[in-house]
This record gives C-alpha cells, sequence and structure tokens, in this order.
C-alpha cells in the first residue's frame, strides 16, 4: 500500500537481497504448532560501519502533539522561521500544541517532530 492506503503498487525487483515488510493485518493469524526449523547462528563480528552517538529527547511543557486535544498549525506561508514563533506564540495561549507543515519543516521554519500530515 502507498498514499496512506489509497493505492496498492505491485514492485518487482530482481536485486539478489530483498527487505520486504507486511502489514499485520494482511493475512490470517497462523496457527501453533509449526513445523518450521528453528536454526541458532552466530553473529558476525561488528564492521563498524556505524555506531551510536546519542539520543535527543525534546522537552516542552507543551501537550504531545500526537494526542493533543488541540494543535496550532502553520505551513509553508508563514514566511520564515521568525514568522513561525507566532504560531507557538498562540499555541501557548491556548494550551495547544505546536504543527507544522512538511513544506515548513522542509524550509526549516519547525523541526521534524512538528510535522503533521500524510
Amino acid at each position: 500500500p502507498i498514499y496512506a492506503g489509497n493505492a496498492i503498487q505491485t514492485v518487482k525487483s530482481n536485486d539478489a537481497k530483498k527487505v520486504v515488510t507486511f502489514r499485520t493485518a494482511s493475512f490470517d493469524a497462523a496457527g501453533e504448532g509449526g513445523s518450521a526449523a528453528v536454526e541458532t547462528i552466530s553473529v558476525g563480528d561488528n564492521p563498524g560501519l556505524s555506531e551510536w552517538v546519542e539520543d535527543k529527547v525534546a522537552e516542552s511543557d507543551r501537550p504531545e502533539l500526537t494526542s493533543a486535544g488541540v494543535v496550532v498549525s502553520g505551513g509553508r506561508g508563514v514566511g520564515s522561521e521568525e514568522d513561525f514563533k507566532l504560531i507557538e506564540t498562540l499555541a501557548d495561549k491556548l494550551g495547544a500544541a505546536v504543527g507544522a507543515s512538511r513544506a515548513a519543516v522542509d524550509s526549516g521554519y519547525a523541526p521534524n517532530d512538528w510535522q503533521v500530515g500524510q
């Protein structure tokens, strides 16, 4: 599924390695007591291609965007990061969360965790 489930896309790949995910509701639950083989494998050495640096958790007195009852959201039309402060001030007065369109986030007016919509 693509576009928030509004369309179905069929993809074919000739790549030797594939990563595939499935929606959990796509299939009926499997029965118990299957006969699939279980193998224990050893983990290879860490190739050192990546490393964890730190977790950053944004702290705010505002409600959490994903569960807020009221959200004040702005888009690219706000004009700039400085003008986006108007959205924040209004949200603070209403006790609301702050949201931003993808265009506002991409323009640097607001951080990624404020993005709302599809």
